[in-house]
């Protein structure tokens, strides 16, 4: 029974997915997500007792995505130190935001409330953890609470300006992404040395 309960979640947040991304968000109904996903609206509710839930749920979703892509540039830094691991975070985090086009709706077409970014806070302040082991591995005399810190202002600006990139352009506006990465080297080496 817990099998069947955790396939029609997933399928759910699958179908949540797919609407966002082709539909987008004016689509947004649990009707419509019970239509794609092959449910019962019943089963929808079972799960979420409303839209808002559901969206705090698929934004929590892709916000763990992005952890875990973050989280491997730290580890593929470990085991073999790279030239630019800042541009490389950037970088994953820019393939992550493309390959999601149903985040690119929820996050930008006006779904996102204060209760979403409260929901996905914690997965933020993992891949500021995961930047403060890329870090360390690259400047090691620095203060712990200090890359920390650097860490977590790198994400905050780092979302604020891959948030604008995605809003001016659905692919990313290269020109801010290209700038953000410089900015975001310079800040780090500033901090840091």
């Amino acid at each position: 029974m817990q099998a069947r309960s955790r396939e029609r979640l997933r399928r759910v947040l699958d179908a949540a997915d797919e609407v966002l991304a082709a539909e987008g968000p004016e689509a947004f109904t649990t009707t419509r997500l019970a239509e794609v996903a092959g449910v019962s609206i019943g089963s929808v509710y079972r799960f979420f007792p409303d839209k808002e839930a559901i969206v705090e749920a698929l934004a929590v979703r892709y916000w763990s995505d992005f952890e875990d892509l973050v989280a491997g540039v730290a580890e593929a830094d470990e085991a073999q130190p790279l030239d630019d691991p800042i541009g490389a975070v950037v970088d994953v985090l820019i393939a992550g935001f493309r390959a999601r086009p149903g985040f690119l709706g929820l996050w930008f077409g006006g779904l996102r409330t204060e209760q979403v970014r409260d929901a996905t806070r914690p997965t933020r302040t993992a891949i500021a953890r995961s930047i403060e082991r890329i870090l360390q591995h690259h400047w090691p005399s620095a203060p712990s609470p200090t890359r920390m810190r650097v860490a977590e202002m790198a994400v905050l600006a780092g979302d604020g300006l891959l948030r604008e990139a995605f809003r001016r352009d659905r692919h990313g506006d290269v020109i801010v992404l290209t700038e953000s990465k410089h900015m975001l080297r310079a800040y780090i080496a500033e901090q840091l040395r």
